[in-house]
This record gives C-alpha cells, structure tokens and sequence, in this order.
C-alpha cells in the first residue's frame, strides 16, 4: 500500500469467483497486490525493498529493456538479448532479468521505481481508490431490451428523479426480498459478483424484472 495515492494499486482477483479472495468468515484476506501500468504490465512487492516488474509480452518486453540499457549503458542496438541481459545485471539497476515463452519478469530496488515507471508507465488514475473497492472487480456488459428499459426509466423519471440514491436503496430493498433460506443475501451478493453484474442488470438477468418494476412503482 505505499504507493496508494500515487499510482493505481489492485488486488488480484480469484477467478472462480470473480471476487477478492475471502476467509470462511466472508472477510477478505489476501495481501497479493500489485501497480497496475500500461498494456498489462504491473509491478509488485517482492520482498523488502525489492520490487518485481512483469511484462506479459516478448516483443515489448524487449523493447523496454533494449531502451533501459540504451539509456543506463549507452548499449548498441545490434547486441544480443543475452549480452544486453548481462550488460544490465551488471549494473545493477535492474536485475534478475527472466524470460520465458510469453512473459519477461525482472527485479528492482524500490529506490529505482522512478527509473522502471518511465517504461512500465504506471497507472495513477485512480490512485486513490482501495485495491480492494468493487469498482476493481470484473464487470459483464450486459444489454437491457430497450422495452424493459424504457419501462425503467419512466418510473425513474416520475419517481426518483428528485432522489436517485432513494432507488439505489430501494434496488438493494428488492434484491434483499429474492433472499430465501436456501438462498442468503451474502449467496446473491456472491452470484452478483461470479456474473460480473450490478443492480437492475443482474435482476433482469434472473428473470425477476417485472417484479422490480411493480416494487420500484409503489
């Protein structure tokens, strides 16, 4: 969390769920972080004050390393990758330079995050939102008929116009009514967040719509 406030920080996300990775008491518990940068690349703690740079592309992996040894060492474009490696671990400013099939990871002090943010380019829209805010977990796009939506927004228009965070509440109200014993409020909030899908999108997508119309409309 040092760098929140500057650059945007995540949380990784547990894929089988679509969520932050919780202990069984529903609390989120992971300290697996990481700065999120440009084209998929990010960087994340090591260990002390070693920080790990990932770049999940060969090619651009490359490139930013050729430039790195270009502007620390002065190197030529013609030498190998294994000799710029070398070259680059020998000064020390990045080090431990892997390679593999699809990806390129490297190690660096956090005293040279200035240096490696050139080329990574972090994010910092948003370096102040939690890593662990809903606004970073994985949204589904999902279309409304225009039918079902226009019905939506006319009880919106004569209803909560004056009041919209009243039909925030009121959305939360019905979604908290589809709660049975077998099905827990945390159990809906849980398929909300596998489907990727927020309010009004995910009620239309269990089929409840026409009640959340009546419900809205009273």
């Amino acid at each position: 969390m040092r760098y929140k406030g500057k650059y945007r920080i995540k949380a990784n996300i547990d894929k089988e769920t679509n969520d932050y990775p919780r202990n069984e008491q529903g609390n989120i518990e992971t300290d697996d972080l990481y700065i999120k940068c440009a084209h998929g690349n990010q960087i994340y703690h090591y260990g002390h004050s070693v920080l790990m740079a990932y770049i999940p592309s060969i090619g651009r992996g490359h490139n930013i390393l050729r430039a790195m040894g270009e502007e620390l060492l002065g190197t030529s474009k013609e030498l190998s990758y294994e000799e710029l490696y070398e070259k680059l671990e020998q000064d020390g400013t990045i080090k431990n330079i892997v390679e593999n099939d699809k990806e390129i990871e490297f190690s660096f002090n956090s005293s040279n995050i200035e240096f490696v943010a050139k080329y990574l380019k972090p994010c910092t829209s948003g370096a102040n939102i939690s890593p662990f805010s809903t606004r970073n977990l994985p949204k589904t796009k999902y279309s409304i008929p225009n039918e079902d939506l226009n019905a939506y927004r006319n009880i919106v228009a004569k209803k909560y116009a004056e009041n919209i965070l009243s039909l925030t509440h009121r959305t939360n109200e019905f979604l908290k009514t589809l709660s049975t014993k077998k099905n827990s409020w945390e159990d809906i909030k849980s398929d909300m967040r596998i489907k990727g899908l927020k309010g009004k999108e995910y009620i239309h997508c269990i089929g409840k719509f026409n009640e959340y119309l009546v419900y809205l409309n009273k």
